[in-house]
């Protein structure tokens, strides 16, 4: 789990949820949801890439997911 200060998640425009609280409504989720998708297609949104591996080696990508040794996202290179 991963410690992240208030200060530096307002800064950067998140909302913290602690552990246990209850989950945010429906109505909420889809406002969230739609936020996060307009954030993706203009480009504000950018995942952690942990690992790149060419398709000839899409076994071992596969392998390094499913052994939860890939950090952030794995993408296969053509």
């Amino acid at each position: 789990m991963t410690e992240v200060s208030e200060e530096e998640a307002v800064a950067r425009g998140v909302t913290l949820v602690p552990m246990g609280a209850a989950f945010p409504s429906a109505a909420a989720m889809q406002e969230l949801s739609v936020q996060a998708l307009a954030d993706g297609a203009a480009g504000r949104l950018r995942p952690a890439i942990g690992q790149t591996f060419p398709l000839e080696r899409v076994a071992d990508a596969h392998a390094a997911i499913g052994a939860r040794t890939a950090l952030g996202k794995t993408l296969l290179i053509t």
